[in-house]
Protein backbone atom coordinates (compact mmCIF):
# COMPACT_ATOMS: atom_id res chain seq x y z
CA UNK A 1 0.00 0.00 0.00
CA UNK A 2 1.27 3.46 -0.81
CA UNK A 3 1.27 5.84 2.14
CA UNK A 4 1.84 9.56 1.72
CA UNK A 5 2.07 11.46 4.99
CA UNK A 6 -0.11 8.91 6.75
CA UNK A 7 -2.87 8.95 4.11
CA UNK A 8 -3.81 5.68 2.40
CA UNK A 9 -4.83 6.23 -1.21
CA UNK A 10 -7.87 4.39 -2.58
CA UNK A 11 -9.10 4.57 -6.14
CA UNK A 12 -12.61 5.89 -6.59
CA UNK A 13 -14.99 4.57 -9.28
CA UNK A 14 -14.58 7.81 -11.22
CA UNK A 15 -10.81 7.35 -11.43
CA UNK A 16 -11.28 3.77 -12.62
CA UNK A 17 -12.68 5.13 -15.87
CA UNK A 18 -9.73 7.32 -16.72
CA UNK A 19 -6.65 5.13 -16.28
CA UNK A 20 -5.33 1.63 -16.86
CA UNK A 21 -5.14 -0.27 -13.60
CA UNK A 22 -3.06 -3.44 -13.44
CA UNK A 23 -4.13 -5.79 -10.65
CA UNK A 24 -1.07 -7.58 -9.25
CA UNK A 25 -2.58 -8.75 -5.96
CA UNK A 26 -6.02 -9.86 -4.73
CA UNK A 27 -7.04 -10.28 -1.12
CA UNK A 28 -10.16 -10.41 1.04
CA UNK A 29 -10.66 -9.01 4.52
CA UNK A 30 -13.29 -9.10 7.23
CA UNK A 31 -13.98 -12.81 7.64
CA UNK A 32 -13.10 -14.11 11.09
CA UNK A 33 -15.09 -17.36 10.99
CA UNK A 34 -15.71 -18.33 7.37
CA UNK A 35 -12.95 -20.50 5.91
CA UNK A 36 -10.80 -18.69 3.36
CA UNK A 37 -11.34 -21.32 0.68
CA UNK A 38 -15.12 -20.71 0.78
CA UNK A 39 -14.41 -17.13 -0.30
CA UNK A 40 -11.50 -17.75 -2.67
CA UNK A 41 -13.41 -20.24 -4.83
CA UNK A 42 -15.96 -17.51 -5.62
CA UNK A 43 -13.33 -14.95 -6.75
CA UNK A 44 -12.54 -15.22 -10.45
CA UNK A 45 -10.74 -11.96 -11.26
CA UNK A 46 -7.25 -12.81 -12.61
CA UNK A 47 -4.03 -11.20 -11.39
CA UNK A 48 -1.35 -9.45 -13.45
CA UNK A 49 -3.97 -8.10 -15.81
CA UNK A 50 -6.03 -4.95 -16.23
CA UNK A 51 -8.85 -4.42 -13.76
CA UNK A 52 -12.17 -5.69 -15.13
CA UNK A 53 -14.90 -3.96 -13.12
CA UNK A 54 -17.53 -6.35 -14.50
CA UNK A 55 -15.69 -9.39 -13.12
CA UNK A 56 -15.13 -7.62 -9.79
CA UNK A 57 -18.85 -6.90 -9.51
CA UNK A 58 -19.70 -10.50 -10.41
CA UNK A 59 -17.29 -11.72 -7.72
CA UNK A 60 -19.01 -9.46 -5.21
CA UNK A 61 -22.45 -10.74 -6.27
CA UNK A 62 -21.37 -14.38 -5.94
CA UNK A 63 -20.11 -13.75 -2.41
CA UNK A 64 -23.38 -12.07 -1.43
CA UNK A 65 -25.37 -14.92 -3.01
CA UNK A 66 -23.73 -17.34 -0.58
CA UNK A 67 -26.21 -15.93 1.92
CA UNK A 68 -23.77 -15.80 4.84
CA UNK A 69 -22.45 -12.21 4.64
CA UNK A 70 -24.24 -8.98 5.55
CA UNK A 71 -22.44 -7.09 2.77
CA UNK A 72 -19.47 -7.33 0.40
CA UNK A 73 -17.65 -4.39 -1.19
CA UNK A 74 -14.67 -4.20 -3.51
CA UNK A 75 -12.00 -1.53 -4.08
CA UNK A 76 -8.53 -1.13 -5.58
CA UNK A 77 -5.53 0.21 -3.65
CA UNK A 78 -2.32 1.54 -5.26
CA UNK A 79 0.93 -0.27 -4.44
CA UNK A 80 4.55 0.90 -4.41
CA UNK A 81 5.34 -0.68 -7.80
CA UNK A 82 2.61 1.32 -9.59
CA UNK A 83 0.28 -1.68 -9.75
CA UNK A 84 -2.85 -2.16 -7.69
CA UNK A 85 -4.33 -4.45 -5.09
CA UNK A 86 -7.94 -5.59 -5.56
CA UNK A 87 -9.58 -6.02 -2.16
CA UNK A 88 -12.93 -7.60 -1.30
CA UNK A 89 -14.14 -6.25 2.03
CA UNK A 90 -16.52 -8.67 3.75
CA UNK A 91 -18.95 -7.77 6.52
CA UNK A 92 -19.53 -11.00 8.42
CA UNK A 93 -21.65 -11.64 11.49
CA UNK A 94 -19.53 -14.25 13.27
CA UNK A 95 -21.55 -14.16 16.50
CA UNK A 96 -23.15 -17.50 17.36
CA UNK A 97 -26.40 -16.42 19.03
CA UNK A 98 -28.25 -13.90 16.89
CA UNK A 99 -25.65 -14.21 14.16
CA UNK A 100 -24.97 -17.65 12.74
CA UNK A 101 -27.74 -19.21 14.84
CA UNK A 102 -31.27 -17.97 15.15
CA UNK A 103 -34.02 -19.75 17.04
CA UNK A 104 -37.23 -19.07 18.89
CA UNK A 105 -40.38 -20.57 20.35
CA UNK A 106 -43.23 -18.72 18.66
CA UNK A 107 -46.69 -19.17 17.16
CA UNK A 108 -46.67 -19.69 13.40
CA UNK A 109 -49.39 -19.29 10.79
CA UNK A 110 -49.86 -21.19 7.52
CA UNK A 111 -52.53 -20.24 5.01
CA UNK A 112 -53.71 -23.80 4.50
CA UNK A 113 -53.43 -25.18 8.06
CA UNK A 114 -53.86 -22.20 10.39
CA UNK A 115 -51.99 -21.53 13.63
CA UNK A 116 -49.39 -23.77 15.25
CA UNK A 117 -47.17 -23.21 18.25
CA UNK A 118 -43.64 -24.47 18.14
CA UNK A 119 -40.04 -23.58 17.76
CA UNK A 120 -36.77 -24.43 16.22
CA UNK A 121 -33.61 -22.91 14.95
CA UNK A 122 -31.20 -22.73 12.08
CA UNK A 123 -27.42 -22.66 12.22
CA UNK A 124 -25.96 -21.21 9.05
CA UNK A 125 -22.32 -21.24 8.01
CA UNK A 126 -21.74 -24.27 10.25
CA UNK A 127 -17.99 -24.86 10.82
CA UNK A 128 -17.33 -21.79 8.64
CA UNK A 129 -17.99 -23.91 5.53
CA UNK A 130 -21.32 -22.44 4.42
CA UNK A 131 -23.16 -25.49 5.71
CA UNK A 132 -26.65 -25.15 7.17
CA UNK A 133 -28.38 -27.20 9.87
CA UNK A 134 -31.96 -26.70 10.96
CA UNK A 135 -34.41 -28.29 13.38
CA UNK A 136 -38.08 -27.51 13.99
CA UNK A 137 -41.11 -28.74 15.91
CA UNK A 138 -44.70 -27.56 16.21
CA UNK A 139 -48.12 -28.43 17.63
CA UNK A 140 -51.49 -27.17 16.46
CA UNK A 141 -52.55 -26.81 12.85
CA UNK A 142 -49.52 -28.90 11.91
CA UNK A 143 -47.76 -31.27 14.31
CA UNK A 144 -44.20 -31.52 13.08
CA UNK A 145 -40.69 -32.59 13.84
CA UNK A 146 -38.05 -31.94 11.20
CA UNK A 147 -34.30 -31.87 10.64
CA UNK A 148 -32.42 -30.41 7.66
CA UNK A 149 -28.80 -30.29 6.46
CA UNK A 150 -27.35 -28.49 3.45
CA UNK A 151 -23.90 -27.92 1.97
CA UNK A 152 -23.93 -26.07 -1.39
CA UNK A 153 -20.32 -27.08 -2.22
CA UNK A 154 -19.36 -30.21 -0.33
CA UNK A 155 -16.64 -31.46 -2.70
CA UNK A 156 -15.21 -31.45 -6.20
CA UNK A 157 -16.34 -28.96 -8.81
CA UNK A 158 -19.29 -27.34 -7.03
CA UNK A 159 -21.00 -30.56 -5.91
CA UNK A 160 -23.75 -29.97 -3.34
CA UNK A 161 -25.56 -32.18 -0.83
CA UNK A 162 -28.74 -31.60 1.10
CA UNK A 163 -31.13 -33.78 3.00
CA UNK A 164 -33.94 -33.70 5.50
CA UNK A 165 -36.25 -35.89 7.50
CA UNK A 166 -39.67 -35.02 8.84
CA UNK A 167 -42.57 -36.47 10.78
CA UNK A 168 -45.86 -34.57 10.64
CA UNK A 169 -49.61 -34.92 10.94
CA UNK A 170 -52.41 -32.47 10.20
CA UNK A 171 -56.02 -32.18 9.08
CA UNK A 172 -56.29 -31.75 5.32
CA UNK A 173 -57.43 -28.17 4.62
CA UNK A 174 -60.26 -29.08 2.21
CA UNK A 175 -60.65 -32.89 2.25
CA UNK A 176 -62.09 -34.91 5.11
CA UNK A 177 -58.81 -36.61 6.03
CA UNK A 178 -56.38 -36.67 8.90
CA UNK A 179 -52.93 -37.09 7.33
CA UNK A 180 -49.73 -38.51 8.80
CA UNK A 181 -46.42 -38.35 6.92
CA UNK A 182 -42.95 -39.73 7.55
CA UNK A 183 -40.34 -38.76 4.99
CA UNK A 184 -36.61 -38.77 4.38
CA UNK A 185 -34.99 -36.95 1.44
CA UNK A 186 -31.53 -36.69 -0.13
CA UNK A 187 -30.38 -34.63 -3.11
CA UNK A 188 -27.02 -34.08 -4.78
CA UNK A 189 -26.35 -31.24 -7.16
CA UNK A 190 -23.66 -29.88 -9.43
CA UNK A 191 -22.88 -26.67 -11.27
CA UNK A 192 -21.84 -26.81 -14.92
CA UNK A 193 -20.07 -23.57 -15.67
CA UNK A 194 -21.33 -20.35 -14.17
CA UNK A 195 -25.06 -20.57 -14.86
CA UNK A 196 -26.21 -24.19 -15.15
CA UNK A 197 -27.32 -25.89 -11.93
CA UNK A 198 -28.53 -29.48 -11.68
CA UNK A 199 -29.86 -31.66 -8.89
CA UNK A 200 -30.88 -35.31 -8.61
CA UNK A 201 -32.18 -37.17 -5.59
CA UNK A 202 -34.98 -39.12 -4.02
CA UNK A 203 -37.50 -39.11 -1.22
CA UNK A 204 -38.98 -42.05 0.68
CA UNK A 205 -42.50 -41.32 1.93
CA UNK A 206 -44.96 -43.06 4.21
CA UNK A 207 -48.45 -41.50 4.00
CA UNK A 208 -51.46 -42.36 6.16
CA UNK A 209 -54.95 -41.04 5.38
CA UNK A 210 -57.57 -41.45 8.09
CA UNK A 211 -61.24 -40.83 7.30
CA UNK A 212 -63.89 -43.51 7.87
CA UNK A 213 -61.08 -46.01 7.32
CA UNK A 214 -57.28 -45.95 7.23
CA UNK A 215 -55.37 -45.91 3.94
CA UNK A 216 -51.60 -46.21 3.77
CA UNK A 217 -49.25 -45.38 0.89
CA UNK A 218 -45.51 -45.96 0.74
CA UNK A 219 -43.59 -44.29 -2.07
CA UNK A 220 -40.12 -44.12 -3.51
CA UNK A 221 -39.96 -40.69 -5.10
CA UNK A 222 -37.12 -39.88 -7.55
CA UNK A 223 -36.77 -36.17 -8.25
CA UNK A 224 -34.50 -33.83 -10.13
CA UNK A 225 -34.08 -30.31 -11.46
CA UNK A 226 -32.22 -28.29 -14.07
CA UNK A 227 -31.77 -24.52 -13.88
CA UNK A 228 -30.22 -21.86 -16.09
CA UNK A 229 -29.63 -18.85 -13.86
CA UNK A 230 -28.13 -15.48 -14.82
CA UNK A 231 -29.59 -13.38 -11.96
CA UNK A 232 -27.19 -10.87 -10.42
CA UNK A 233 -28.37 -10.86 -6.77
CA UNK A 234 -30.66 -13.66 -5.61
CA UNK A 235 -32.17 -11.63 -2.76
CA UNK A 236 -33.26 -8.80 -5.09
CA UNK A 237 -32.43 -9.44 -8.77
CA UNK A 238 -32.27 -6.41 -11.05
CA UNK A 239 -31.37 -8.27 -14.22
CA UNK A 240 -31.07 -11.77 -15.59
CA UNK A 241 -33.20 -14.81 -16.27
CA UNK A 242 -34.01 -17.98 -14.34
CA UNK A 243 -35.27 -21.03 -16.25
CA UNK A 244 -36.14 -24.15 -14.26
CA UNK A 245 -37.19 -27.64 -15.27
CA UNK A 246 -37.95 -30.16 -12.53
CA UNK A 247 -39.76 -33.42 -11.97
CA UNK A 248 -41.16 -35.21 -8.97
CA UNK A 249 -42.44 -38.79 -9.13
CA UNK A 250 -44.14 -41.26 -6.82
CA UNK A 251 -43.52 -44.98 -7.30
CA UNK A 252 -45.64 -47.21 -5.06
CA UNK A 253 -43.28 -49.52 -3.19
CA UNK A 254 -46.04 -52.08 -2.59
CA UNK A 255 -47.38 -52.03 -6.19
CA UNK A 256 -50.88 -51.30 -4.92
CA UNK A 257 -51.40 -48.04 -6.84
CA UNK A 258 -50.49 -46.58 -10.20
CA UNK A 259 -47.39 -44.42 -10.34
CA UNK A 260 -47.38 -40.67 -10.81
CA UNK A 261 -45.03 -38.02 -12.21
CA UNK A 262 -45.28 -34.22 -12.05
CA UNK A 263 -43.31 -32.08 -14.51
CA UNK A 264 -42.80 -28.47 -13.44
CA UNK A 265 -41.46 -25.70 -15.68
CA UNK A 266 -40.88 -22.06 -14.86
CA UNK A 267 -39.21 -18.99 -16.29
CA UNK A 268 -38.55 -15.65 -14.57
CA UNK A 269 -37.18 -12.52 -16.25
CA UNK A 270 -35.82 -9.43 -14.47
CA UNK A 271 -35.08 -6.01 -15.93
CA UNK A 272 -34.15 -2.70 -14.31
CA UNK A 273 -36.39 0.04 -15.69
CA UNK A 274 -34.49 3.01 -14.24
CA UNK A 275 -30.94 4.16 -14.95
CA UNK A 276 -28.23 1.73 -13.86
CA UNK A 277 -26.69 4.35 -11.55
CA UNK A 278 -29.90 4.81 -9.54
CA UNK A 279 -29.48 3.46 -6.00
CA UNK A 280 -33.22 2.84 -5.55
CA UNK A 281 -34.14 1.34 -8.91
CA UNK A 282 -37.46 0.40 -10.43
CA UNK A 283 -37.48 -3.28 -11.44
CA UNK A 284 -39.79 -5.33 -13.65
CA UNK A 285 -40.16 -9.02 -12.79
CA UNK A 286 -42.20 -11.30 -15.03
CA UNK A 287 -42.61 -15.06 -15.05
CA UNK A 288 -44.79 -18.09 -15.49
CA UNK A 289 -44.98 -21.60 -14.09
CA UNK A 290 -46.61 -24.77 -15.39
CA UNK A 291 -47.28 -28.10 -13.72
CA UNK A 292 -48.26 -31.17 -15.71
CA UNK A 293 -49.38 -34.40 -14.07
CA UNK A 294 -48.89 -37.85 -15.61
CA UNK A 295 -50.18 -41.18 -14.36
CA UNK A 296 -52.37 -41.66 -11.30
CA UNK A 297 -54.86 -38.86 -10.69
CA UNK A 298 -55.50 -39.04 -6.95
CA UNK A 299 -57.66 -36.21 -5.57
CA UNK A 300 -55.61 -36.30 -2.35
CA UNK A 301 -52.58 -34.99 -4.28
CA UNK A 302 -54.23 -32.42 -6.53
CA UNK A 303 -53.18 -28.77 -6.69
CA UNK A 304 -55.11 -25.62 -5.85
CA UNK A 305 -55.16 -22.00 -6.94
CA UNK A 306 -55.41 -19.16 -4.47
CA UNK A 307 -52.56 -18.58 -2.01
CA UNK A 308 -49.18 -16.86 -1.65
CA UNK A 309 -47.42 -18.91 -4.33
CA UNK A 310 -50.14 -19.22 -6.97
CA UNK A 311 -52.78 -16.50 -7.44
CA UNK A 312 -52.64 -13.93 -4.68
CA UNK A 313 -55.70 -12.09 -3.43
CA UNK A 314 -57.53 -15.37 -2.77
CA UNK A 315 -57.77 -17.12 0.59
CA UNK A 316 -56.61 -20.73 0.69
CA UNK A 317 -59.62 -22.97 -0.14
CA UNK A 318 -61.45 -24.88 2.59
CA UNK A 319 -63.86 -27.81 2.56
CA UNK A 320 -66.81 -25.55 1.79
CA UNK A 321 -65.02 -24.26 -1.31
CA UNK A 322 -64.12 -27.79 -2.42
CA UNK A 323 -67.70 -29.07 -2.09
CA UNK A 324 -69.08 -26.06 -3.98
CA UNK A 325 -69.25 -27.14 -7.64
CA UNK A 326 -69.23 -23.49 -8.74
CA UNK A 327 -65.64 -23.22 -7.40
CA UNK A 328 -64.23 -26.30 -9.14
CA UNK A 329 -62.03 -23.95 -11.21
CA UNK A 330 -59.72 -23.72 -8.17
CA UNK A 331 -58.76 -27.43 -8.10
CA UNK A 332 -56.94 -29.60 -10.61
CA UNK A 333 -53.99 -31.74 -11.62
CA UNK A 334 -52.52 -29.30 -14.14
CA UNK A 335 -51.61 -25.64 -13.55
CA UNK A 336 -50.54 -22.57 -15.47
CA UNK A 337 -49.67 -19.45 -13.47
CA UNK A 338 -48.31 -16.14 -14.80
CA UNK A 339 -47.24 -13.17 -12.70
CA UNK A 340 -45.82 -9.70 -13.17
CA UNK A 341 -44.44 -7.32 -10.55
CA UNK A 342 -43.14 -3.77 -10.71
CA UNK A 343 -40.79 -3.41 -7.73
CA UNK A 344 -39.49 -0.16 -6.30
CA UNK A 345 -36.47 -0.40 -4.03
CA UNK A 346 -37.28 1.72 -0.97
CA UNK A 347 -34.27 0.77 1.14
CA UNK A 348 -31.25 -0.59 -0.76
CA UNK A 349 -29.53 -3.58 0.83
CA UNK A 350 -27.37 -2.42 3.75
CA UNK A 351 -25.71 -3.94 6.83
CA UNK A 352 -27.37 -2.87 10.08
CA UNK A 353 -24.74 -2.37 12.80
CA UNK A 354 -22.33 -4.14 10.44
CA UNK A 355 -24.07 -7.42 11.36
CA UNK A 356 -27.44 -7.94 9.68
CA UNK A 357 -28.41 -7.50 6.05
CA UNK A 358 -31.61 -5.55 5.40
CA UNK A 359 -33.44 -4.10 2.44
CA UNK A 360 -37.00 -3.28 1.43
CA UNK A 361 -39.09 -3.15 -1.75
CA UNK A 362 -42.67 -2.20 -2.42
CA UNK A 363 -44.28 -3.82 -5.45
CA UNK A 364 -47.49 -3.89 -7.45
CA UNK A 365 -48.44 -7.36 -8.71
CA UNK A 366 -50.81 -9.07 -11.13
CA UNK A 367 -51.35 -12.85 -11.10
CA UNK A 368 -53.34 -15.06 -13.45
CA UNK A 369 -53.96 -18.78 -13.10
CA UNK A 370 -55.59 -21.71 -14.90
CA UNK A 371 -56.18 -25.22 -13.59
CA UNK A 372 -57.98 -28.31 -14.83
CA UNK A 373 -58.74 -31.97 -14.32
CA UNK A 374 -58.37 -33.43 -17.83
CA UNK A 375 -55.56 -32.92 -20.37
CA UNK A 376 -53.09 -30.10 -19.82
CA UNK A 377 -53.86 -27.87 -22.81
CA UNK A 378 -57.58 -28.08 -22.11
CA UNK A 379 -57.07 -25.87 -19.06
CA UNK A 380 -56.80 -22.83 -21.36
CA UNK A 381 -60.42 -23.40 -22.37
CA UNK A 382 -61.37 -22.50 -18.80
CA UNK A 383 -61.87 -19.01 -17.42
CA UNK A 384 -58.77 -17.87 -15.47
CA UNK A 385 -58.51 -16.56 -11.93
CA UNK A 386 -57.00 -13.09 -11.44
CA UNK A 387 -55.35 -11.45 -8.46
CA UNK A 388 -53.83 -8.02 -8.02
CA UNK A 389 -52.46 -5.99 -5.14
CA UNK A 390 -49.47 -4.63 -3.24
CA UNK A 391 -46.44 -6.48 -1.87
CA UNK A 392 -43.98 -5.40 0.84
CA UNK A 393 -40.72 -7.33 0.44
CA UNK A 394 -37.97 -7.41 3.07
CA UNK A 395 -34.44 -8.79 2.64
CA UNK A 396 -33.45 -10.35 5.97
CA UNK A 397 -30.88 -12.73 7.44
CA UNK A 398 -31.54 -16.46 6.91
CA UNK A 399 -34.13 -15.87 4.15
CA UNK A 400 -33.63 -14.20 0.78
CA UNK A 401 -36.88 -12.32 1.23
CA UNK A 402 -39.94 -12.17 3.48
CA UNK A 403 -42.99 -10.66 1.84
CA UNK A 404 -46.44 -9.51 2.87
CA UNK A 405 -48.91 -9.44 -0.02
CA UNK A 406 -52.38 -7.92 0.16
CA UNK A 407 -54.52 -8.53 -2.86
CA UNK A 408 -57.95 -8.75 -4.43
CA UNK A 409 -59.24 -11.78 -6.34
CA UNK A 410 -61.42 -11.68 -9.46
CA UNK A 411 -63.23 -14.31 -11.51
CA UNK A 412 -65.41 -13.72 -14.58
CA UNK A 413 -64.69 -9.99 -14.20
CA UNK A 414 -66.25 -9.98 -10.73
CA UNK A 415 -64.63 -9.29 -7.38
CA UNK A 416 -64.65 -12.53 -5.34
CA UNK A 417 -62.18 -12.37 -2.46
CA UNK A 418 -59.42 -10.45 -0.72
CA UNK A 419 -56.54 -11.84 1.32
CA UNK A 420 -53.27 -11.09 3.12
CA UNK A 421 -50.43 -13.51 2.36
CA UNK A 422 -47.07 -14.20 3.99
CA UNK A 423 -44.28 -15.68 1.86
CA UNK A 424 -40.61 -16.44 2.49
CA UNK A 425 -39.46 -16.33 -1.13
CA UNK A 426 -40.29 -14.26 -4.18
CA UNK A 427 -43.41 -15.22 -6.09
CA UNK A 428 -41.37 -14.63 -9.27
Amino acid sequence: MRKIRGIILYITPALLLCQDIVVSKILHTGNSFTKDYVILREIQHPIDTLLDTMIAKQDRNRLINLGIFAEVEWRVIPLENMTYQLEYKIIENSKLIGGRFIGAVLPAYEEDLGWSFGGGGQLRNFRGRNESIGIAFSRGGRNTFGFQFSNPWISGDHISLNGDLAIMDYAHPYLNYEIGIKTIEFNMGRYFGENVKTSLGFEIEDWKFLADSLSRYQYFAPQGSFAFDTRDIYSNPTKGILIRQSFYSRIDINNENDNNLSWIQSISIYRQLSELSVKKPLILAFGFKTKTNFGLKDHRFQSVLGEANSVRGWSYPNRKNYLDSSQSYRFGYHLFIASAEVRKVVIPRLPIEDLYEFGMNIAYFIDIGFTGQAKYFQIFQNIPMFGTGISLQFQLPFVNVMRFDYGFGFYKNKFIDRSLHLGVSYKI
